[in-house]
């Protein structure tokens, strides 16, 4: 019988160490947790104790519960607690309750509206245009000229602002949410927020005296009294929409090209059946799984999983554990493109489901519609490189060749 690893074995690697994910197999080291010790009291050296989940059942029901559970201290480790405590409640991502229901009315009716689809038909041309020079069989570095590329022209559609000025902002925004690993970054960190919230005023003016498609000017002017949002919660809407869609979509656009390199048996089913396409961007979230972790706090004490949570203890759900835990997914380290049910938790759960969802799978359908339209195959060049980040969970290298259909499909509209 194998013995049950202690906290101290399932706390070696430091999973709280940015760089544990990039020279470990995390996956090995959370396939035995799960097994042996789901729910665990760690203490990281970075960030003190917390409490480790890492199967999908126990994530589900913090996720779910968020009056046992709430976002309004937090939702991932090293965040600003004064920054946190200023923006609880009136910012989506660490709102509860009717607070969280309120914000979340303000945001929903743009991504319902016509403009989502107005950007997938307009990324699907930028797509076009860009993969063209790519897709020629030479080897091509997809992280800086795609996957970063991909959710900054969607942000700046999102906002209405042009291409350089989507750059610059872009790159702020980088800035202002690293994962700091020495205190001495944390001043360039907090100019480069106080540069961003600087912009989102400036854009906010603008859109007040000359309202257009965007998301911004959707929320600056709400009719419906009950919905609408102080100039302090844009701004704050402005920040946390930004910061999600160019995080987690970035490492999303590149698991997608890791997944079918890694797999080109997917690729070739795919090609032949593009009916398989919703599923596959499902199997694409659930294996590339770009949020690393969340996290909640739990205003009570409570039990989870048999072990008894204190209030005020912080709870890290590991999602690239729970998106692979076997009790949910047969064959969970095998990408399967026509796996159902497909219920992943890259997208969340419960009230904090993704408001993006919508435009976060589309990045991924439209990225897949035109490479299928012009790639025969995708080949890994050399190992990718993996980014060193608690927060999230993805690349920062991978060099492919994209190989050309000979003789084109027509495009891909399933």
């Amino acid at each position: 019988m194998t013995p049950e690893p202690t906290d101290r074995e399932l706390a070696e690697p430091d999973l709280t160490d940015p760089a544990t994910y990039r020279r470990t197999d995390y996956l090995a080291l959370w396939r035995a947790v799960r097994r042996h010790r789901p729910i665990a009291r760690l203490d990281s050296p970075r960030y003190g104790p917390f409490w480790s989940v890492t199967t999908h059942d126990l994530a589900c029901q913090v996720l779910e519960d968020p009056v046992r559970f709430t976002s309004t201290r937090g939702m991932r480790l090293g965040a600003d607690e004064a920054a946190v405590g200023a923006a609880a409640g009136r910012m989506l991502v660490v709102a509860d309750g009717a607070e969280h229901a309120r914000l979340r009315a303000a945001h929903a009716p743009w991504f319902r509206s016509n403009e989502v689809a107005a950007m997938r038909d307009a990324l699907r041309r930028r797509l076009e245009t860009e993969l063209e020079p790519m897709v020629t069989g030479e080897p091509v570095e997809i992280v800086q000229r795609l996957a970063s590329a991909v959710p900054t022209w969607v942000v700046g559609r999102m906002l209405g602002t042009d291409d350089a000025d989507t750059a610059r902002l872009a790159a702020l925004v980088r800035t202002a949410f690293a994962e700091e690993t020495d205190p001495a970054e944390r001043t360039s960190r907090r100019a480069a927020s106080a540069h961003v919230f600087g912009y989102f005023a400036d854009l906010l003016e603008s859109r007040r005296a000359d309202p257009r498609a965007d998301v911004v000017s959707a929320l600056a002017h709400e009719p419906d009294p009950e919905r609408r949002l102080t100039d302090e919660e844009i701004l704050l809407s402005c920040d946390g929409l930004v910061n999600g869609g160019l995080g987690t979509s970035r490492h999303a656009v590149s698991g997608t090209l890791l997944a079918f390199a890694r797999h080109p048996d997917q690729w070739l089913r795919l090609r032949r059946d593009a009916s398989l396409l919703p599923s596959a961007v499902e199997e694409v979230l659930r294996w590339a799984s770009p949020p690393m972790h969340l996290m909640r706090t739990a205003t009570r004490e409570v039990e989870l999983g048999g072990a008894r949570i204190g209030a005020g203890d912080r709870v890290v759900l590991w999602i690239p554990s729970c998106n692979r835990d076997e009790s949910v997914f047969a064959e969970p380290d095998a990408f399967r493109i026509d796996r159902r049910p497909n219920r992943h938790l890259s997208l969340g759960a419960g009230p904090h489901y993704c408001v993006g969802a919508s435009v976060g799978r589309m990045e991924v359908r439209v990225l897949l519609q035109v490479l299928l339209a012009r790639v025969d195959r995708i080949e890994l060049r050399a190992e990718p490189v993996r980014s060193a980040s608690t927060f999230l969970h993805g690349l920062d290298r991978l060099e492919v060749v994209l190989l050309p259909i000979q003789r084109p499909d027509r495009e891909v509209t399933v």
